[in-house]
């Protein structure tokens, strides 16, 4: 509802400078409201003994609680993480981008998805570049719907599909003459290697900013895209179950979105672990009420910062580090490869423009390599055998790798690409409450 979220926009600025005191109050009575209606109308809550307590008292009482991840999701039928009462379609309702082969259902209602959006304002002025009144291009999977506020000129959106054709895209893109651009990684990578010369050079005439979002983006890949686009990159970390999670500052620090969220770092038993230590990013929006999620894995590796952002905003800030942990090559010592290692690879080796991995349930690995520039078979040669040297001696074992050329990288049904496909089991850290 446009009114609840023009009403909720200074909302959502204020509340970034408020104290941590303050903040920590509201989640903690945020929190525990929604708690009651979970156990009150939510029947996959409702009938688990492990949340039939009383208000929590303090936030660090949320790691009584269990965990859920997405196969919870995928298990359930969708009616028993719904509150009673709530149908699908007549509120927000969004399918997962299926990065794992599998999507499931997530609804939201109004009044979260009306904050969310206000939040959204928050997150394209903190980059300190944004106007309301700029042109902005947006190449993604999928259109949504158009806005009212749109047609008064204030926060234009101009889609352009990824399934068409990338000279297409270029094409409409330069026509557009945009001020911002916003996508995912794999997609402007695709499209600075479309791009000529002349072309990125009009381009980077009306540019002045790039936002990319759904996909881990590494700095290697940062900084080439800020260097050929000739623009600050901006990312956001989101997921369809609970929306936004995090927004970049004019220093690049990626705020939490605290107000809506509590996020949590847990290690690999599955217990907190303090902010700056590395582990699994478990989120809990606690202004949810058609499909409430706690404790929810996002499955995604990261750290939280422990020194202050100098832009003044009290929310703390979040690092992705290795991305998706259920996306990861298990090799034979039980060591783990994350996406980032390949996405390092990408963006530093030489001769590769982009490469995926696939990984058989015996251990297997096939590293597909897209070639930046044609290559001849004793230059593919060389290559193939500088890359096995690299992999080998990042992973510190020897495993079973085949490097095999290709034309692109698999991407999902909901527009990401797909790094990491493993077969392999990988070990489930403990989720279990403490005793």
């Amino acid at each position: 509802m446009f009114l609840r979220e023009a009403w909720y926009v200074p909302v959502t600025f204020a509340r970034q400078y408020g104290s941590r005191r303050s903040l920590r109050r509201r989640q903690l009575s945020s929190l525990n409201r929604m708690l009651a209606h979970a156990r009150a109308r939510v029947p996959y809550y409702r009938d688990d003994p492990d949340y039939r307590t009383g208000p929590l008292r303090s936030l660090d009482e949320v790691a009584q609680l269990p965990v859920i991840d997405k196969e919870v999701l995928r298990g359930r039928p969708l009616e028993e993480l719904l509150a009673d009462g709530v149908v699908p379609g007549t509120v927000p309702t969004f399918r997962t981008s299926g990065s794992t082969g599998r999507r499931v259902t997530v609804v939201h209602d109004r009044h979260s998805h009306d904050y969310h959006m206000a939040s959204c304002v928050r997150r394209f002025l903190a980059t300190g570049r944004y106007l309301p009144t700029d042109r902005l291009s947006h190449i993604r999977p999928f259109a949504p719907p158009a806005r009212g506020f749109q047609k008064a000129g204030l926060f234009r959106r101009h889609v352009l599909l990824t399934d068409r054709p990338m000279g297409e895209i270029k094409a409409e893109l330069l026509a557009a003459a945009p001020q911002v651009i916003i996508g995912y990684p794999v997609h402007l990578r695709a499209l600075l290697r479309a791009l000529t010369p002349a072309e990125l050079t009009t381009l980077r005439g009306t540019l002045k900013l790039v936002m990319t979002e759904s996909e881990l983006l590494v700095p290697e890949h940062r900084a080439l895209m800020e260097r050929e686009f000739g623009a600050p990159v901006h990312d956001e970390y989101s997921a369809f179950e609970v929306l936004n999670i995090a927004y970049e500052c004019v220093h690049q620090r990626a705020h939490l979105a605290e107000d809506r969220l509590l996020v949590e770092i847990l290690g690999p038993d599955g217990q907190s672990v303090p902010d700056g230590a590395e582990g699994r990013v478990v989120v809990t929006a606690f202004m949810e009420r058609a499909m409430p999620l706690i404790r929810y894995d996002l499955g995604d590796v990261g750290r939280i910062d422990t020194d202050p952002c100098p832009c003044g905003r009290r929310f703390r800030t979040l690092r992705l580090t290795a991305g998706r942990v259920n996306d990861a090559v298990l090799l034979p010592t039980g060591r783990q490869l994350y996406p980032d290692t390949f996405l390092h690879l990408a963006a530093t080796f030489p001769g590769i423009a982009e490469c995926s991995v696939v990984q058989s349930r015996e251990g297997a690995v096939r590293l597909n390599v897209v070639p930046s520039t044609p290559l001849s078979r004793a230059a593919w040669d060389e290559l193939t055998a500088a890359v096995r040297e690299r992999l080998l001696t990042v992973a510190g074992c020897d495993f079973p790798l085949e490097v095999v050329r290709t034309d692109s990288i698999e991407i999902t049904g909901g527009g990401k690409g797909r790094f990491v496909t493993s077969d392999a089991v990988v070990p489930r850290p403990a989720h279990s409450a403490p005793a």
